[in-house]
């Protein structure tokens, strides 16, 4: 399967290992970005929403469950400090983040979990306690992962302190993925927060179940976005344009990767409408859209022992076969990449699956201030606690 590897030159294996870590350094979105994540299909109706954000604070008001944070995509030793407060929340503001390589997902403060030692930081004595969670949706799909809970002191949270005071007491800490000052909820009910994020740039909003209006920035100076069906209305600087359509075109896809990191980008008419990174068992993503145009999925980021494996698509219900398709540029074949007809994408490249007719032919919104997004979820994984 990775025979490629064998066939090119010194050269090429370094340049191309380049570029791969340069495009992960920058793979962050940008700009309101709603996608529907379904790492099993039983999550099928979470709805993140994810994207920049330099205004350093955010609003948001809900009935329902939900996660949002305000922070950065990719976590560090930083010093951590925030204002604000909420109502109805089950927790936060609080420091929420995932690491990888092993995959953690903590909360800072927030006591839970089997209790694990303790350790100062910042003056004080804090405790970490430990949950397992067993084939259970995270950042990299189904998955089993640790989730650590630091209790004990208060702000500035010094991250560096934390990942010493883990390590101490025989925790791992890995690699970062993003790290936000969040609020969340999981019990049901409504409320509200309003929660203010020095330096922050960027943030996550995820909605399971009811509804949750998240606001960049508090919304000055920017745009309001507001879907419902086929409808689109974006309003700011004293104008309002209201697109119409039939609602949007679900997709489908289903594929697997042979290490669990392989990134795929779901892509119509040339919008990425969808990022995921697949686990290694093959299963069902959904998204939808409301662009039309040629549809791809895309391999992102290849590398040594890394493959991406697309048994299919569904278009609106329509099976679209990996095989059966003539463009693939992922695939090796006789000696290169690129190629047809097959269900692996072994280089970074697409598979090419035809045309979509998207319900309202999508939009695109440029913002300068805050601005305001609401999503409404369906069923989420229940059982009184929140982890995605």
């Amino acid at each position: 399967m990775n025979f490629k590897r064998f066939g090119v030159i010194c050269g090429i294996i370094v340049l191309a290992a380049v570029l791969v870590f340069s495009w992960g350094c920058q793979n962050q979105p940008t700009g309101p970005i709603t996608k529907i994540e379904a790492g099993t299909p039983t999550a099928s109706s979470k709805i993140r929403d994810t994207g920049s954000c330099t205004a350093g604070s955010f609003k948001i008001s809900f009935n329902g469950s939900f996660v949002s944070g305000l922070g950065w995509s990719t976590g560090s030793s930083r010093s951590i400090s925030w204002s604000g407060s909420g109502s109805g929340l089950s927790w936060g503001p609080g420091v929420y983040g995932w690491m990888q390589n092993p995959l953690v997902e903590y909360y800072i403060p927030r006591s839970g979990g089997s209790n694990k030692g303790s350790y100062s930081c910042g003056g004080s004595n804090w405790n970490v306690g430990v949950t397992r969670r067993t084939n259970q949706p995270s950042i990299e799909g189904t998955a089993s992962f640790d989730q650590y809970f630091a209790s004990g002191g208060g702000q500035p949270i010094d991250m560096s302190c934390h990942y010493s005071g883990w390590r101490n007491v025989g925790l791992s800490v890995g690699s970062q993925n993003y790290q936000v000052v969040a609020v969340e909820n999981w019990s049901g009910g409504s409320g509200s927060a309003s929660v203010s994020v020095p330096n922050s740039n960027w943030y996550t909003h995820w909605v399971g179940s009811g509804s949750a209006t998240f606001t960049c920035g508090g919304g000055g100076g920017g745009s309001t976005t507001t879907t419902s069906g086929g409808s689109t209305t974006t309003s700011g600087g004293g104008s309002t344009t209201t697109s119409g359509g039939g609602g949007s075109t679900p997709i489908v896809v289903r594929g697997r990767s042979t290490d669990g990191q392989g990134r795929i980008d779901v892509k119509v008419g040339g919008n990425t409408i969808t990022s995921w990174t697949l686990g290694t068992g093959m299963a069902n993503w959904e998204t939808s859209t409301q662009y039309s145009g040629g549809l791809n999925v895309c391999f992102t980021n290849d590398a040594d022992n890394r493959d991406v494996q697309i048994d299919y698509v569904k278009v609106d219900g329509q099976t679209r076969q990996s095989e059966n398709q003539s463009y693939n540029t992922g695939v090796w074949q006789d000696g290169s990449c690129g190629g047809s007809n097959s269900e692996w994408l072994h280089c970074n490249g697409c598979i090419g699956y035809g045309d979509v007719s998207g319900g309202g032919g999508g939009s695109t919104t440029t913002t300068s201030g805050g601005y305001t997004t609401t999503t409404s979820g369906g069923s989420w994984w229940g059982g009184g606690s929140w982890w995605w």
